[in-house]
């Protein structure tokens, strides 16, 4: 009777060892992977203005106005919703004034391009498409003008 329990323990222990080291070779790959998508796949664009002479912590967010122009229902809310989960300060979500426009297009409107170049980066805007308009009217410093490319950019991976 002992050799048949201390054959079964010994089993028990080297199953118990084999599961022990997939549990840690799995824990390591999981690590592995949300270190890669965090620094290198989807690394973290910074919200702030490149400006540091902003007095408060709301100051120097990046500050932010998004418009649907590409016809398409909800995709402003959808795009604030990814701005804002990343850090900028969205103020302003809305229809543009027309619904065809081909192309995404970041607009700096208070005169920082890096501005609109951090915001670009964190849709997936190409910067062909960032250009200066400045707007002294305008309480933004970045204004996205969504266009029909919207499925291409980043706040819509992985959505079909």
């Amino acid at each position: 009777m002992k050799r048949r329990s201390e054959k079964f323990s010994t089993k028990a222990k080297k199953y118990l060892t084999v599961l022990f080291q997939l549990l840690i070779l799995l824990f390591a790959i999981l690590l592995a992977y949300f270190l890669l998508d965090r620094f290198i796949i989807h690394p973290s664009i910074k919200p702030e203005r490149v400006e540091n002479d902003a007095p408060t912590k709301v100051e120097k967010q990046i500050q932010v106005s998004v418009r649907n122009e590409c016809g398409a229902k909800n995709i402003a809310m959808d795009f604030t919703f990814y701005l804002r989960k990343r850090g900028f300060d969205v103020v302003e979500t809305a229809n543009g004034s027309m619904f065809d426009r081909k192309y995404t297009t970041v607009l700096d409107a208070a005169g920082n391009f890096q501005n609109a170049i951090r915001v670009a980066e964190a849709l997936g805007v190409k910067k062909q498409n960032v250009i200066t308009r400045l707007d002294p009217k305008s309480y933004v410093d970045v204004k996205v003008l969504i266009g029909k490319d919207y499925q291409s950019l980043k706040p819509n991976e992985g959505i079909e």
